[in-house]
């Protein structure tokens, strides 16, 4: 028989060892729970982190790709707003990655630059609209002064004419559009194949095609209406400040000192520039090329099949070429545009005198204008555009309106004068 003191010592240790034994898995159980809760916490707090980690570098990305394309169209505005050498297309290298831009023409002589910025495939693109620096409405083929407009033997303008004084017809003078007089009407062709009104206080000895307004008149070939009131005088669509802001910029590329004589088929290019003195230029072939807004102190002469045209880098847009002196063309001479539609090389004068500008035996221009002198063409001497104090047309000299003058954008040089319209990012 075992002692009891035995038995009950047999049956502790026996009882140690299994719970000994039961705590050791139970510790174990425990250790592998928290591990597992660990490991989802851990992978719960890692996994955001990543993701924020990643989305912060595609951000950054997306934000350099942002800043490059910006880079692209920054460098291409400059090139253009400076007159510097730009293709259609042009790729630059920054930190190893590239942005592509590309200069597009559009319709009224603007630009679009768009701008493509590439970092490790993350794209962003930048697009900018740039308009004309100035543009100018030509409503009226013919827009005049308190001069007055004068037309005999034949004279034509194909157009509108209005006029702050009269309107003197002698010998089949003919305007083929309405003339509007703030004075009086005489001894003119007005209107063609039942179209073009006469509106002036007086009327006298004139055949209307369309609808005659006047006060009082006498020798016409229908009567007075006389529900409209006079005509109010109108300013020009060219101002004081635009001729000035004009030389301005021609004085941005110098100032020469002498006279300027082509002749014999010499070529010259210049511009924008202030020439203290004459501008001449004369026989067959010619040219000077105008690559940006010149103004002359003296005279601007051109005779003999001697022409002054724009360059073509002006594209659509339109130059000027003013002189402080008068204006004087001959003998198939000619101002040009650029070559495209919608481009115009306008003249003009701050001239006062009597004879500011004179074109005669089959000159050609498109827009000339003297605020404050008078215009008188001759001979066949043809013209599309004519603003001046006051006008003097004879023997078979035409004047022909352009649609496209009715807005005409002018720019200080080939790719200058810019106004910034739009600045965006492009989807």
């Amino acid at each position: 028989m075992i002692p009891l003191c035995f038995e009950v010592a047999i049956k502790m240790k026996n009882n140690f060892k299994k719970i000994k034994k039961n705590g050791g898995a139970a510790m174990l159980i425990s250790v592998i729970f928290f591990l597992f809760i660990s490991l989802a916490i851990i992978s719960g707090l890692v996994g955001p982190t990543l993701r924020e980690f990643r989305n912060a570098d595609i951000n950054l990305k997306s934000k350099q790709s942002y800043f490059l394309a910006e880079s692209g169209v920054e460098d291409a505005f400059y090139r253009i707003k400076n007159n510097m050498a730009i293709g259609s297309s042009e790729s630059l290298t920054l930190s190893s990655n590239q942005v592509t831009t590309a200069i597009t023409n559009v319709s009224g002589g603007g630009k679009n630059i768009t701008s493509l910025g590439d970092v490790l495939n993350y794209e962003r693109k930048i697009s900018v609209s740039l308009i004309p620096g100035e543009g100018v409405s030509f409503n009226y083929g013919m827009q005049i002064g308190n001069g007055g407009l004068t037309m005999t033997n034949h004279a034509r303008i194909n157009g509108n004419v209005y006029v702050n004084d009269d309107v003197t017809g002698v010998n089949d003078a003919r305007v083929t559009g309405t003339a509007i007089a703030t004075g009086t009407i005489s001894g003119m062709d007005i209107g063609e194949f039942g179209v073009g009104n006469a509106w002036a206080h007086t009327v006298n000895n004139s055949n209307i095609a369309g609808s005659l307004y006047c006060q009082t008149g006498s020798g016409n070939n229908k009567s007075c209406n006389t529900s409209q009131g006079d005509p109010a005088m109108i300013d020009f669509p060219i101002s004081d400040e635009q001729i000035r802001s004009w030389k301005d910029e021609a004085l941005t590329g110098g100032t020469q000192t002498g006279n300027v004589n082509l002749s014999g088929g010499d070529t010259m290019s210049i511009g924008p520039r202030k020439v203290v003195g004459n501008l001449n230029l004369s026989n067959n072939g010619t040219t000077l090329t105008v690559l940006g807004t010149l103004w002359v102190i003296g005279n601007i002469s051109l005779s003999n099949e001697s022409q002054i045209r724009l360059s073509s880098f002006y594209g659509g847009g339109s130059g000027v070429i003013i002189a402080d002196g008068t204006i004087s063309m001959s003998n198939d001479s000619s101002l040009a545009g650029s070559g495209t539609t919608g481009s115009y090389l306008m003249a003009v004068t701050t001239s006062t005198s009597a004879s500011a500008i004179n074109l005669s035996n089959n000159a050609t221009t498109t827009i000339l204008v003297a605020p404050y002198g008078k215009i008188s063409f001759s001979n066949h001497a043809s013209v599309k555009e004519v603003i001046a104090r006051a006008v003097d047309i004879s023997n078979d000299a035409t004047l022909t309106y352009e649609s496209g003058l009715i807005n005409v954008n002018f720019t200080s040089g080939p790719s200058g004068g810019y106004n910034i319209s739009s600045w965006k990012e492009a989807k």
